[in-house]
């Protein structure tokens, strides 16, 4: 496979590479990477085919602008053709998918042969120990431009192990955070399992006023926040080796960041939120739009979201490894609640539904028109056929996702509606190795949906590699998950105490876990007070439990007696 630069601008429209055969072909830009430019955007083609990449950072040493020390080398007789000669040079993918392609796609010795002329830093440290890999690490420009974004960061640090045939995992995370006392207290996540029981989901449970939600906030701070300030007190113990961090949370009071605006990162998935709340479009130019409460934005999310699923199953179809992100979405929905399929609204009926498709020969229906409005299916049976460009272009994100039966709208319960958005976006937005951090997701979710929700979360996390931390009241939640990813948060005399429950959560009682979590045992129940006073009132447990009749069940009557020989 040839790598090589021809000095041609990226475009809005990716130019095929200028080049014939298999070839990776980078293009120039202007973008300002914070002092050195080093960003070039891709276009590439293996096989006859082309496959998106994404963008590489390319760093010359002593060089501020790549784009321009390469240029000069182009004028003075270089082809543009990998190696660069006579330079001392490192690169890092703005993804670590593009190795996993070149992988899947030519084999671990072409994809090593590229790793090698682009040199890539995490191939030539980790695997290689070349000295001038290693020399240049330690550079201003390495750190500051090709470990400046969280895509980068993972591409080093686990890069190398595709190529040393070795599992790449989120492993346990160190996190210090203030806690409500005004303490620095460490929380530390178990996601390195320890024997068959699955670890992809950590909980944080605890009463009202422990700061779970308040962990959750200062984990996404201290993600966004750019600076290099290693002495500080809060923040990650070690870098994770993170792709991204997802944010869900639907209660009415949170205030996660909404978007990246006011970040100046350049890999603009480096984090996203899901929730009821959205930026508006300001009318003042140069000027960030207000942030509002909006039952609106969940329906614009889930409708882009879909399109993002349909996408990246596009995108990296030619992996055998690749999860099939609508495939996923169709299963899961689908313990939910019955559909045959998933739509977004594309505006009023007018012109030919064809217009939506590349291919319609072996499709129907193309479109359902439903009072003047006209809805594409956007399903796993559909990946190749749907024009996506003109999806989006046409999309009416505020209807959201409609769901059809038999030809028919399906009506949902809040429940499900909010399921369906959990599920779509967490979808959508997912990559290898992310975090993702759910606030309260019982909070609209019966408990069956609970369940759901907890078998969906894992399924995703599996297959994408990734992890996720929910702050939650929900004991349903927690017999989902072994006792060493429970972490039980409490007020004590001497500050924040951060436990494990002493007994196995997985699969446990829940009336068990509700005792340890909540001091339930200590706590006397309107039921229990009931009884006390009824008990006064006949005199005895016999008398009360035969004037209960028919109404008493065995547990009833086993507390009734109970309590009388406890003296109430």
């Amino acid at each position: 496979m040839k790598i090589v630069y021809l000095g041609r601008q990226s475009r809005r429209a990716r130019p095929e590479p200028q080049l014939e055969g298999d070839v990776l072909e980078l293009l120039a830009n202007n973008w300002d990477d914070f002092g050195n430019k080093t960003t070039f955007m891709t276009t590439c083609r293996i096989g006859g085919q082309a496959v998106e990449l994404g963008n590489v950072k390319l760093m010359v040493d002593g060089a501020a602008t790549s784009e321009t020390y390469l240029d000069r080398l182009r004028e003075a007789g270089w082809d543009g053709v990998f190696p660069i000669p006579q330079s001392r040079y490192l690169s890092l993918p703005g993804e670590i998918t593009l190795y996993e392609q070149l992988l899947d796609r030519l084999g671990p010795d072409a994809a090593r042969a590229a790793a090698v002329k682009l040199r890539d830093a995490s191939y030539l440290v980790h695997i290689e120990q070349d000295a001038e890999a290693l020399d240049l690490i330690d550079s201003d420009a390495f750190r500051k431009s090709l470990q400046r974004e969280r895509g980068e960061i993972k591409s080093y640090l686990d890069g190398w192990k595709l190529f040393a045939a070795q599992a790449m995992a989120v492993l346990d995370l160190g996190f210090r955070f203030r806690d409500v006392f005004d303490n620095i207290s460490t929380l530390e996540l178990k996601f390195s399992s320890r024997g068959i029981l699955p670890h992809g989901v950590n909980v944080l449970i605890g009463p009202n006023g422990v700061g779970k939600s308040q962990v959750l906030h200062q984990i996404v701070r201290d993600w966004l926040d750019a600076s290099d300030e290693e002495d500080s007190d809060c923040g990650f113990v070690e870098k994770p080796n993170l792709s991204q961090i997802v944010v869900v949370s639907y209660s009415p009071f949170e205030r996660f960041p909404v978007d990246l605006l006011a970040h100046k990162l350049q890999d603009k998935e480096v984090y996203r939120y899901f929730g009821f709340r959205d930026r508006s479009v300001s009318k003042t130019r140069g000027k960030l739009g207000s942030i509002n409460l909006t039952h609106q934005a969940p329906k614009r999310n889930a409708a882009g979201s879909l399109l993002d699923c349909l996408a990246d199953d596009r995108r990296y179809r030619g992996l055998r490894s690749w999860a099939k992100k609508l495939e996923t979405a169709e299963r899961v929905l689908k313990t939910a609640f019955s559909f045959d399929y998933a739509a977004v609204n594309v505006g009023e009926v007018k012109g030919r539904a064809s217009a939506f498709y590349t291919d319609t020969s072996l499709i129907d229906p193309l479109a359902i028109d439903l009072n003047d409005e006209r809805y594409i299916p956007v399903s796993s049976d559909r990946i190749d056929e749907l024009n996506i460009e003109k999806l989006r272009s046409h999309l009416n994100a505020a209807d959201g996702v409609t769901f059809f039966l038999d030809g028919h709208p399906v009506e949902l319960s809040s429940g499900q509606k909010l399921f369906s958005f959990i599920v779509i976006n967490i979808l959508g937005a997912i990559r290898r190795d992310s975090l993702i951090l759910i606030d309260e997701p019982e909070l609209f979710l019966h408990p069956t949906l609970e369940i759901q929700f907890v078998d969906m979360l894992k399924m995703i996390l599996d297959r994408f590699n990734s992890k996720a931390l929910l702050a939650t009241h929900s004991l349903v939640t927690v017999r989902e998950v072994p006792t060493d990813c429970v972490h039980v948060l409490a007020r004590t005399k001497d500050g924040l105490s951060i436990t494990a429950p002493p007994f196995q959560t997985f699969g446990g009682d829940m009336q068990r876990i509700s005792s340890y979590v909540f001091g339930d045992s200590e706590t006397s129940k309107p039921f229990e007070r009931w009884i006390a006073e009824q008990l006064e009132a006949f005199g005895d447990a016999d008398a009360l439990i035969a004037a209960l009749g028919n109404d008493i069940n065995e547990e009833l009557a086993v507390q009734i007696q109970g309590m009388e020989r406890e003296g109430w």
